[in-house]
Parts: structure tokens; C-alpha cells; sequence
């Protein structure tokens, strides 16, 4: 993406600082001594592209500054007596890795990966790479790498000591599997002409689409027990991405089946990322803020039956609190594991082994 981006720039979140990112205050020694403001890669990749591998290796201090970044498009800085507000409007494509190494289908991304929900929240779009055997699938990525290698050293080869029957036909022809359909440099002057001329405008049927699929997801949440499908933020981002895909066709509007292409796109993203199989629907809190509805309730229960059940001291064995809620349908895994988490967040005390209290 960044060398098909007209304006991009990359950086490791391993090796990134919070003042790489924004804006660091250098000291001018050969002039006047006065104090200026240089850019970081959020700045310096303002209407481009700002690509940042490796996102949850970075430390928390540093992560903080792509906040303000991905919300207003603007950076603050306040340093060596500098005030100033810098632009920052780029696109984040961000990239990270699960803490085992391999995806759990069957667990919240928040817990994947080493990232706060309020940053994941911040993101369009969300998609999980997933490495599943597929013999199709796996087939033809083994012929293109083994095609590429293999036309490579044939090149090198022919060119140290010519090879009898391999000449430029030949090597053009071998090349058309791994030479791409469109040259990246013309392909980077169609995206910088796209983004400079072409501003799409929403059109009725487009925008009824929109609406539509909003209120659809809004709707499963009409009862006050259901979770939260989608957001405002959801909906901008429907916008945003309808945009883009009108501008690629170098449209002066966005139709109806820019909308379709786009709900069918955030429709994938959010049976990823944001589906919650214990009640059969959307939720995007588990992505907004790192808990399901399913989790929330469990939170309340344990610590209404602990308040319930607990002695004048307000202790009470764990095992009775698991079996009493166990009964309502909830896994005593899932229980024994959220009594944990309350113990070494400092919600909870263990006095004695198999004792709980509340703080």
C-alpha cells in the first residue's frame, strides 16, 4: 500500500515513539538557538497514507498519541514552549499480531490482541487474516512463489552467462504470471488524479441504503436486553468508505451499488470482530469497549449474588457463588475466570483461599 499510495510513509510500532509520531521540538545550535517543531510520520503523511506494522508492540505512552490522530485528524502539541495544532489528515492502516500467534475464532479480538478497545474503536474497518489450510488456496501461492524465485534467478543467470533459447520474449513471457495488470506508477497517478478532481456527492437511493442498514442493525436492539449491533461512528465510517468507493470510479455521485458494495464489506468486518454467538447478534461494544453485553451481565451477576449471599463481613465461599450462578446458564469456567479478574484488578480481596469479599 505504501508504494501505491501517492503520498505514504511507513514506520515499525516496535521502533516508534510518541514524539516520531506527532511533532518532536528540536534546538537550532548553528542559528539564533531558538526551538523549532519537527514532524513525525502522522504529520508528515497528512492526505496520504500512514502504514504502522507491528501496532501492538508499541508502548503504551507512544499508542496514546494516534488517538487525537484518528478522531480530528489533528495533532496538539505543546513543547519547549511551542503551542501549535497540526493537520494529520491521513488514513491509519495499522497491522498486529495475536498474543499466541494464532487467532481464536471463538474469543473477543480485544483479548488478541495487545490493544485498548478506544483504539480499536477509532478503525473503519477490521478484518483478522486468518491461516487456514485450503489445498486451492495454498496450491496457487506455492506456484506464484515458486514462479517468481524461479524467473529471478533465470534473469540473474542469463545475465552473467547468456542460457541457449532465453531471450527477452522468453523472459517477458515468463514474467506476465507475477507482473501486476496495472503498473504501479500509473496505478499511483489514477489515485492522486481520483483524490485531487473527483469529489462524490451522496445521491438519494444511496443515502436510503445507508439509512436502511443502520436502523436494520439499530433495530436489534430494540428491546432493552438486547447489545448495541452498531454506533454513529459506524454510520460515518459507511460514509467515508461509500466516498472512496465512488471516487475509484472517478464518479461525480455515490450510487446505490457503492452503498451495496460498502454494507456488504462492513457487513464481513463486523461478523468478525463484533458477533456475539451467545445471543445470536451484533455487539459492537465488544470492540468499543472490550466487553460484551454477555460479559457485562455476567460482571453484575457476580457481584449481586456475592452482596446476596455474603455474611455480615461480606465474605462468602467462591465455589457456593459459582454454583448459584452456574444455575442461571453461565459456564463455570467463564465465572471462575471473571472472579479472577476481579481479584487481581483489586475489585475483590481473597482474605482466605476459596473466600471472596468485595472491596
Amino acid at each position: 500500500m505504501v508504494k501505491l499510495s501517492p503520498r505514504a510513509i511507513y514506520t515499525s510500532g516496535q521502533s516508534s515513539t510518541s514524539a516520531g509520531l506527532t511533532a518532536t521540538a528540536v534546538k537550532d545550535e548553528f542559528g539564533d538557538g531558538r526551538w523549532t517543531l519537527e514532524a513525525g510520520a502522522l504529520v508528515l503523511a497528512d492526505m496520504g497514507i500512514a502504514a504502522i506494522d507491528e501496532m501492538d508492540k508499541m508502548q503504551k505512552e507512544d499508542r496514546s498519541a494516534l488517538h487525537e490522530a484518528m478522531e480530528q485528524q489533528s495533532i496538539s502539541v505543546a513543547k519547549a514552549g511551542i503551542t501549535a495544532t497540526l493537520k494529520s489528515r491521513c488514513a491509519l492502516l495499522g497491522a498486529a499480531n495475536p498474543k499466541y500467534g494464532r487467532f481464536d475464532d471463538f474469543a473477543p479480538i480485544g483479548e488478541q490482541i495487545n490493544m485498548p478497545a478506544s483504539l480499536l474503536s477509532r478503525f473503519d474497518l477490521i478484518f483478522i487474516m486468518g491461516d487456514k489450510p485450503d489445498e486451492k488456496k495454498d496450491g496457487a501461492i506455492a506456484e506464484h512463489i515458486l514462479k517468481a524465485h524461479s524467473i529471478g534467478e533465470t534473469i540473474v543467470q542469463h545475465r552473467k552467462a547468456p542460457i541457449p533459447g532465453v531471450n527477452d520474449e522468453y523472459i517477458a513471457e515468463q514474467l506476465k504470471p507475477v507482473t501486476p495488470e496495472i503498473e504501479p506508477g500509473l496505478f499511483r497517478k489514477y489515485v492522486a488524479y481520483a483524490k485531487r478532481t473527483c469529489f462524490p456527492r451522496l445521491s438519494d437511493t444511496a443515502r436510503e441504503a445507508l439509512i436502511a442498514y443502520y436502523m436494520r442493525l439499530r433495530g436489534l436492539a430494540s428491546e432493552s436486553n438486547k447489545p448495541v449491533p452498531v454506533t454513529a461512528r459506524q454510520l460515518e465510517a459507511l460514509v467515508r468508505l461509500a466516498e472512496a468507493s465512488a471516487r475509484i470510479r472517478l464518479s461525480r455521485d455515490i450510487e446505490a451499488s457503492d452503498a451495496e458494495r460498502v454494507i456488504t464489506i462492513v457487513d464481513k468486518c463486523l461478523r468478525q470482530v463484533a458477533y456475539d454467538p451467545k445471543t445470536g447478534s451484533f455487539d459492537i461494544d465488544k470492540v468499543v469497549t472490550g466487553y460484551s453485553k454477555g460479559k457485562r451481565d455476567l460482571i453484575r451477576r457476580i457481584k449481586e449474588v456475592i452482596r446476596m449471599i455474603a455474611d455480615e463481613s461480606g465474605r462468602v465461599k467462591i465455589d457456593e457463588v459459582i454454583e448459584q450462578i452456574a444455575q442461571e446458564g453461565f459456564g463455570k469456567d467463564e465465572i471462575r475466570k471473571q472472579i479472577d479478574m476481579f481479584l487481581r484488578q483489586g475489585e475483590a480481596m481473597e482474605p482466605k483461599p476459596g473466600i471472596i469479599k468485595l472491596i
